[in-house]
């Protein structure tokens, strides 16, 4: 079984995250298998739906923390090239041409946080929690900040960047982070609301909208994917991000 699943139910795909044992947390592998599916269900003149999930307790821990450590460990280029793959990871989720629906539940963190930002409709569990863990890490949200902007307001995204305070799915529907809140034994019932409503309207309507909305998306471009990946990549190069790492996962150990 890979690291993500992909589910096809007539128009509707289910992307799931399946890493459950690390919280659904991605490495280089993952990113791939996730921008990979994105790319060719893309093609499908038939989908008109796409769920995202993860496997198990959460929906995504963010990166994967041993991966992390070793790839700190890399040369430059290296790190780089793979901070560049979550770019392309995250935009190709974005770039779905059909609506893309974020089902959340348990922990959001660090990366994570990008996936949910890129979502056209995020349905959460009143239980899930977010936080935009880097700081404690001695990481920097670069790359999720250029798609964390998008759903957040400036004022907002400086107070959690910041802090990386871990936040409940109320306060994060307060923000619009997320746009519904519903009991955990309620979240499929819900998705499937928002993706039948999806259904009854005219797909190639739905299609030219999701489209349009590019238009307002703003510049971001090679210049912003250049430098939040080079922040990214010297970020998790350095002394302080390594011992951050490294501190974590001994006490996850304990």
């Amino acid at each position: 079984m890979g690291t993500v699943k992909l589910d096809i139910k007539g128009e509707v795909a289910n992307i799931i995250l399946n890493r459950p044992e690390v919280g659904n947390a991605f490495n280089r592998d993952m990113l791939m298998e996730l921008k990979d599916i994105c790319e060719d269900i893309s093609k499908s003149e038939n989908l008109r739906v796409v769920i995202i999930s993860g496997e198990g307790k959460h929906f995504c821990a963010g990166g994967d923390l041993n991966w992390m450590r070793d790839m700190g460990k890399s040369e430059y280029s290296i790190n780089y090239d793979d901070a560049q793959l979550l770019y392309d990871t995250y935009l190709s989720l974005e770039n779905l041409p059909v609506p893309l629906i974020s089902k959340v539940k348990g922990a959001v963190r660090g990366g994570g946080m990008g996936i949910v930002s890129v979502s056209d409709i995020v349905i959460s569990s009143n239980k899930a929690t977010f936080s935009f863990s880097e700081v404690k890490l001695g990481l920097v949200p670069s790359i999720v900040s250029s798609f964390a902007l998008l759903r957040l307001s400036y004022s907002m995204a400086k107070r959690l960047f910041l802090t990386g305070e871990v936040f409940d799915a109320e306060f994060a529907r307060s923000i619009n982070f997320v746009d519904e809140v519903v009991d955990e034994g309620d979240l499929d019932k819900k998705v499937q609301e928002f993706v039948e409503i999806i259904l009854s309207n005219k797909p190639e309507a739905v299609r030219k909208t999701k489209n349009l909305m590019k238009i307002y998306r703003g510049f971001q471009g090679s210049v912003y994917k250049d430098i939040t990946s080079h922040i990214l990549a010297t970020t998790r190069m350095s002394k302080e991000a390594l011992d951050g790492i490294e501190e974590f996962l001994q006490r996850k150990r304990k």
